[in-house]
C-alpha cells in the first residue's frame, strides 16, 4: 500500500510539473446523468447511451439534444463498456449482481432490458464493435481477446494477444488493433481470423511499456494509441507495422476518440482538458477544459463531444458535451512550449525521476475503471 501512495504522489508531481494546457473553448452543457458514469457510445442518429458503474448499474438513454435521460436499460449490475453494432443492438460488460457472473449482456434496439447474457472471463473489459457486428473482448488477465460472432450467443473464438491487452479498436475493413498495457504493443487482429497477424511496437524502447491504453480508428484506417506514461499519441498509418510519429500531449493521455471528420479527441488523466487533434496534425491543436477525473469520450456524427467523468464517489460523477470544434484552431503559447519541452526530453526525464517500475504502473492503474472502483468501495 505504501509503495503505491508514493508513486501516486510522484506521478501527481511529475504531472504538475508539465503543467496543463490552457483552455482554447468552454463546454457547452452538463448532462443530468446519475450514478458512476463510464462507458459511453453514440448511435448514427445522435443518441448517447451513457453506462452507470455505481451498484445499479443501468445505462442512461439520453436523445439527440437533450440534456437528461429519457429511459433507463436496465442491467444486470455494474457495467463497464459499452459497444453498439451498426444495426442498433447494444452490447454491455457488466457484473450480474445475482450470479456472480461476468457477462455481456445483450440489448436489441429499443429494449428496455438485456434479452440475452454471454459468459466472459472475470473482470472489467471495454469491449468493441466491428462493422458487420462482431464484438471484441479484452481479457486483460489472460492476455486475449474474446470474439462473440454477430448475433452469436457465446464466444466464438479466443485469439491470445500481447500482455495485459485493455482496449479494442475496429477499423471500418473489420480489422482489430488491440493495445496491451504490459507489453507496450498493439496487436493486429485481421477479419475473422484466429490468431494476430502482427504485432506493432508502440512504445519507444523495444521490450518497455509506456503504458498504451486508449485506442481509436480514424475514418482513413489511421489507428491512435494513447501512451499514459510518456505523454504521447502513438499515430500508425494503414497497413504499416511500426509507429510513424507520436504527438505530444501532456497531462498521461488516456483515453481517444475520432470524429467522423478525421479530428482526434485524448482526455487525460491529470490535466483536466480534452485534447483536440486537426486531422494530419503532429502537434495539439486546441484544449477544452473539462472535468476532473474525465473517462471515456465519443464523438456524435454532428462532431460534438460527450465525455464522463466518473466522480470521486458515489453519485457525484457528470457527463459533459462539447460543441464541435472549429476546423485548424490555433495552439496556444503554453502548448507550443510544452511541445518544446517535450522535444529537449524534459518529459522523459521527470518520468524517469519518478523511479522504478512501481511508479510507472501507478501512473498506468489510474484510469477510470480502477479509481472509480476503489472511489465507489471507498464511499460505500
Amino acid at each position: 500500500m505504501k509503495i503505491w501512495s508514493v508513486a501516486f504522489v510522484a506521478a501527481a508531481g511529475v504531472f504538475a510539473y508539465l503543467g496543463a494546457m490552457p483552455a482554447m473553448a468552454a463546454p457547452s452543457e452538463v448532462l443530468d446523468i446519475s450514478g458512476v458514469p463510464v462507458g459511453v457510445v453514440v448511435g448514427s442518429d445522435g443518441t448517447a447511451y451513457v453506462g452507470n458503474y455505481g451498484g445499479a448499474g443501468g445505462i442512461q438513454v439520453v436523445p439527440p439534444g437533450a440534456v437528461r435521460p429519457s429511459r433507463t436499460i436496465s442491467t444486470g449490475g455494474p457495467t463497464s463498456g459499452l459497444a453498439l453494432s451498426p444495426d442498433g443492438t447494444l452490447y454491455v460488460a457488466e457484473l450480474d449482481s445475482a450470479t456472480n457472473q461476468f457477462d455481456v449482456g445483450v440489448i436489441p434496439a429499443g429494449a428496455t432490458g438485456v434479452a440475452r447474457r454471454i459468459p466472459v472471463s472475470r473482470g472489467n473489459h471495454l469491449i468493441a464493435a466491428g462493422p458487420d457486428g462482431t464484438i471484441y473482448v479484452p481479457n486483460s488477465s489472460e492476455h486475449t481477446v474474446s470474439v462473440i460472432a454477430p448475433n452469436g450467443s457465446t464466444v466464438d473464438r479466443t485469439v491470445p494477444v500481447g500482455a495485459g491487452p485493455v482496449e479494442v479498436a475496429v477499423a471500418k475493413d473489420g480489422t482489430a488493433f488491440v493495445a496491451n498495457q504490459i507489453a507496450g504493443t498493439v496487436s493486429v487482429i485481421p477479419p475473422g481470423a484466429s490468431a494476430v497477424s502482427r504485432t506493432i511496437q508502440v512504445s519507444a524502447t523495444p521490450g518497455s511499456t509506456e503504458n498504451p491504453h486508449g485506442i481509436a480508428a480514424g475514418p482513413d484506417g489511421t489507428i491512435y494509441v494513447t501512451n499514459i506514461s510518456s505523454n504521447h499519441v502513438a499515430v500508425i498509418k494503414p497497413g504499416a507495422d511500426t509507429v510513424a510519429y507520436r504527438i505530444f500531449v501532456p497531462g498521461g493521455p488516456q483515453e481517444a476518440a475520432v470524429g467522423q471528420d478525421g479530428t482526434l479527441y485524448v482526455t487525460t488523466v491529470q490535466d483536466r482538458v480534452l485534447s483536440v487533434i486537426p486531422p494530419g496534425a503532429t502537434v495539439v491543436g486546441s484544449s477544452i477544459p473539462t472535468d476532473s477525473n474525465s473517462g471515456h469520450l465519443a464523438v456524435a456524427p454532428d462532431g460534438t463531444v460527450i465525455v464522463t467523468s466518473p466522480g470521486s464517489g458515489t453519485g457525484n460523477g457528470s457527463v459533459s458535451r462539447y460543441a464541435a470544434m472549429p476546423p485548424g484552431a490555433p495552439s496556444s503559447t503554453a502548448s507550443k512550449a510544452a511541445l518544446a519541452a517535450a522535444g529537449s526530453g524534459q518529459t522523459d526525464q521527470a518520468l524517469t525521476a519518478i523511479g522504478g517500475g512501481a511508479a510507472i504502473v501507478a501512473i498506468a492503474v489510474a484510469v477510470f475503471i480502477a479509481a472509480a472502483g476503489r472511489r465507489r468501495r471507498s464511499a460505500l
